[in-house]
């Protein structure tokens, strides 16, 4: 051969460039996009391009053209419990990789569950994570020996003997996190001698972790995080024999859980990344574990919520300057936040909050850590100003120096900082203006609580998404801020008729103007203007008229506060339209799957902390069970109250509010209201708290409330109510007398009356007496306008008789002809009756 290099090249062409797919498998390709297009989640790529090689979410061979990995996942699916047919992959003979992550599959049509794809001889990963899958639906997996990695994380799982089925399978990675798996961990785990990575968290394993887990020596990520395993004394060094792992998490098991790395203290030669949150981590000693100090290559430790104590321990940045992720949050760390000598580009999270670190915040943080992106020293005590150094830390996305000693001006001296989305300075001993240098960050979220702002810089901020000035002293008319999604202005002296300037704010999520001076109606257009409001907390202003029936249009709404106005009249009638979507919302949405990289799983975790931590900004108060709660992350999404206490409101309360089924407090006191309690309340199933005291409610309770079984706070107090109580079966029979007081026409437990010698109830003192007022009112009515029509109608007569000579002669010729006749009859009748006498 003349040219063997310009052959060897064709040859290396041929087997590294696509020349097309299969036909058969193409077709099949397109019915399989058409079959997951129910998917609400779904973002399926164009594949209508001829050239199927530069299809996304699929790879095909370079050699046969086949596919050879299929990502059908989704980023969000409603959607649930669909069946899917597995045998729709069988086509693709040379499948090694298949994702449906989050798809919404339940289970799998009949005769072809996951079964058939033991078919695919070379199947090696499969990814069934975040869909809705339970024991029986994935027991066929066990059949699937060509599998490596097996990913079931978030589904319905709950046997814990899914692991001793799973053990058959000479699996690498195994993926079982937050199912709600309930048992003992098998021992039959131990057989799975080739597993890198075991992902146990999240679950309800409870007891000691085999002893025989020491077998797997090649593993390299191990999770058992979020459980209920109990230990004495764990300790990394029994993991010893696994000298390639990597990757050790052990944090928020049961109280009984305690991890001991010292005395014997252990020996730790690998570069071992370890979370240690909330294990009770060298509960006797306080101390921080010592095996750290030969650590010189960690990009990740998590010493929090474990009460360590002792100076901060700045060595773990000097050893590791490397490390990207460092939480002490949660400990009893004192002293100063004194920061390592070395340059640390790689750092771009540290969170020593709740600790007691005390004095000047550090003024060359910019140049230590110049890549800081999550900065939380928040409920220290901190003191002194802002050092001019956090303007200089460019990629800094949150502040948090709340509950500290801060005492600056924040006009004249706060940073510049241009990537900041969310600070945090409540609790703080901060005053002056905002600066307006703040509006120009799109993304801000400000909270300032309890500081002294003044709020004349306010109407600079014409950006902002997060705001949060509650309990300060701001003044006068809240300004235009188009941009907001989140409102918070509680406790302030604002005043002016309802907030409408945020009319361009389409977005805007939640309104907290609580304890104002706000007054005037409730506009009418406030569902047009606000159509994703979710928390409205208008209570402690001076708001009057009737709620406008608009307010039923608000389908996302999960909790409504307009207690303790002056609002009057009916109540809407349309509640069924209230809390009609109850998806819940957070700040921060980010998904991620788990995968067989460290640095993808480090990644993960620091998200996930980013996400909680986004999701804490948004805290809300609510009276409910008769006491202050805080609301705030994901249980703030399942909260849904109404509260019109403390009002003028008046009238029957609809029968309709029993369509809000997932409606958990509910307080109607201190109102007029009158006609009986509804009986539609029994529908509430959700209903823990319950409050109609105060009103002018009769006729009896009906017995199918006694059916609710949620009730922790209940009462009637102070109305007219007749008839026996519900102390009969159920949840009512722990409510005692306050339940029912005042009610003199209610009988039986608890109240002392007996249901036998209750009177029938009559008229209600009460009514009487203000039928009588109003009978009063009316007489003086019509005596003062009788008088005033005879009055007018004296003075009338005189002035017209006075003008009109021909009347006044015709009245007196009248007058004489009448006189006459009229005298002679009762002198007659005058005689007639002394006569008979």
């Amino acid at each position: 051969m003349r040219n063997p290099c310009i052959w060897c090249c064709l040859v290396l062409l041929t087997l590294v460039v696509c020349d097309g797919c299969l036909h058969e498998e193409r077709r099949h390709l397109m019915e399989i996009c058409d079959t997951f297009h129910w998917s609400d989640g779904w973002d399926w790529p164009d594949w209508s391009s001829r050239d199927c090689c530069q299809w996304e979410r699929v790879t095909f061979s370079s050699s046969t053209g086949r596919v050879t990995a299929l990502d059908l996942s989704a980023d969000y699916s409603w959607w649930y419990n669909d069946l899917l047919n597995c045998s729709m992959f069988l086509p693709f003979h040379e499948l090694q990789n298949l994702s449906l992550r989050n798809v919404g599959i339940a289970g799998c049509v009949p005769g072809a569950g996951f079964e058939v794809l033991s078919n695919l001889r070379q199947l090696q990963i499969l990814d069934l994570s975040e869909n809705e899958l339970n024991d029986s639906s994935i027991m066929p997996l066990d059949g699937l020996a060509s599998l490596h990695s097996l990913f079931l994380s978030g589904n319905v799982i709950k046997n814990a003997f899914i692991v001793q089925r799973l053990s058959k399978v000479k699996l690498d990675i195994l993926d079982l996190s937050w199912n709600g798996i309930f048992g003992k961990i098998s021992r039959a785990v131990c057989n799975m001698t080739s597993l890198r990575e075991l992902h146990l968290n999240g679950n309800f394993f409870f007891g000691l972790l085999p002893s025989c887990i020491r077998n797997l020596t090649f593993l390299r990520v191990l999770d058992l995080s979020n459980n209920l395993l109990t230990a004495r004394s764990a300790t990394p060094k029994s993991f010893s024999n696994h000298l390639q792992l990597k990757y050790l998490r052990l944090s928020s098991n049961s109280a009984n859980f305690r991890v001991q790395t010292e005395n014997p203290a252990a020996n730790i030669s690998s570069q071992l990344q370890v979370e240690l949150s909330n294990c009770n981590l060298n509960a006797n000693s306080g101390v921080v574990p010592s095996f750290l100090s030969h650590q010189h290559g960690l990009y990740l430790i998590d010493v929090s919520n474990n009460n360590l104590s002792g100076h901060f321990p700045m060595w773990l940045l000097e050893n590791n300057i490397y490390l990207s992720y460092l939480s002490v949050k949660h400990n009893s760390f004192v002293g100063t936040l004194i920061l390592p000598s070395k340059v640390n580009d790689n750092l771009s999270w540290l969170d020593a909050s709740c600790n007691r670190l005390c004095r000047d915040l550090p003024v060359d943080i910019n140049i230590t850590f110049p890549n800081l992106s999550h900065l939380n020293l928040s409920k220290n005590c901190f003191q002194g100003i802002f050092p001019s150094a956090l303007s200089h830390l460019e990629n800094l996305v949150t502040l948090d120096l709340s509950y500290n000693n801060i005492s600056d001006d924040i006009t004249a001296s706060f940073p510049i900082i241009i990537s900041m989305s969310h600070l945090v300075l409540n609790d703080n001993n901060i005053s002056g203006e905002i600066p307006t240098s703040i509006c120009t960050n799109s993304n801000l979220g400000v909270r300032e609580s309890f500081n002294w702002i003044n709020s004349k810089g306010l109407s600079s901020f014409l950006n902002l998404q997060f705001l949060g000035l509650s309990k300060n002293h701001l003044s006068g008319t809240v300004p235009s801020l188009p941009n907001l999604t989140y409102l918070h202005l509680n406790e302030n002296e604002l005043n002016g008729t309802f907030p409408l300037v945020w009319s361009f704010s389409a977005n805007l999520k939640t309104m907290d103007l609580r304890y104002n001076q706000f007054s005037g109606a409730i506009p009418s257009c406030i569902d047009e203007t606000f159509p994703e409001l979710r928390i409205l907390l208008l209570k402690g202003n001076m708001f009057q008229g009737m709620i406008p029936n608009q307010m039923c249009h608000l389908r996302y709404l999960l909790l409504l506060d307009l207690s303790n106005n002056m609002l009057s009249g009916l109540i809407p009638s349309c509640f069924l339209h209230f809390f009609s979507f109850q998806y819940g919302d957070t700040l921060v949405n980010v998904t991620a799957n788990l995968s067989n990289t460290l640095h993808e799983i480090f990644q993960i975790g620091v998200y996930r902390e980013f996400n909680s931590t986004m999701l804490e900004l948004d805290q809300e108060e609510f009276t409910t069970k008769g006491r202050q709660d805080y609301y705030k992350g994901n249980i703030l999404s399942y909260m849904s109250g109404l509260d019109f206490s403390s009002n003028q409101l008046e009238g029957p309360i609809p029968e309709s509010i029993g369509d809000i089924v997932w409606l958990r407090a509910l307080n109607f006191s201190h109102n007029s209201f009158s006609g009986p309690v509804p009986i539609s309340l029994s529908n509430l199933s959700n209903l823990e708290s319950l409050d109609l005291s105060h009103n002018r409610l009769n006729g009896q309770l009906s017995p199918q409330l006694a059916g609710l079984k949620s009730f922790e706070v209940f009462s009637v107090a102070y109305n007219n109510l007749s008839g026996p109580t519900l102390r009969t079966r159920g949840q009512f029979i722990t409510f005692g007398q306050s339940s029912y007081e005042s009610n003199p026409y209610l009988c039986g437990a608890p109240l002392l009356n007996s249901c036998s010698t209750v009177p029938t109830p009559s008229i209600p003192q009460h009514e009487q007496d203000v039928d009588d007022d109003d009978d009063k009112v009316g007489d003086v009515v019509l005596f003062c306008g009788t008088a005033l029509f005879y009055v007018i109608g004296f003075w009338t007569s005189l002035a017209v008789l006075f003008f009109r000579r021909s009347w006044r002669c015709a009245l007196f010729l009248a007058v004489d002809r009448f006189s006459d006749p009229l005298m002679f009859r009762l002198a007659m009748l005058s005689r007639r009756i002394r006569s008979t006498s």
